[in-house]
């Protein structure tokens, strides 16, 4: 079942799915804007880019990705995205033992959050 779309400051995502060791979501992420620099100590993360030019950081490089593309972000790597041209969708797989918002370790963040 769709949940509601949640907004933040880069952007906004819907959880498409959710288990008690899966969560399934679709990012937006608007045109100059950044997910803070992060990483979670309890799921790893898999990423499929859907739509538009996405730039990545995994730890200390940053890669262009285009549409079709697949992210590993393994637990406790430091990682975020950046809409360098245009907007993105990514598709957003969670695999872990704790699944919720509150496992975001923050290493920078343009919005405070």
């Amino acid at each position: 079942m769709k949940e509601d779309i949640v907004c933040r400051p880069w952007g906004t995502y819907r959880v498409l799915k959710r288990t008690p060791k899966m969560v399934a979501k679709i990012l937006h992420v608007y045109p100059g804007r950044s997910m803070s620099v992060q990483y979670h100590n309890f799921r790893e993360e898999h990423w499929k880019i859907l739509e538009g030019q996405a730039t990545v950081l995994i730890e200390d490089r940053w890669w262009d990705l285009l549409p079709g593309a697949r992210v590993y972000i393994p637990k406790r790597t430091i990682h975020s995205v950046r809409a360098s041209m245009g907007h993105i969708r990514i598709f957003e797989v969670w695999n872990g033992e704790k699944l919720d918002e509150n496992d975001i370790i923050r290493v920078y963040d343009d919005y405070n959050t």
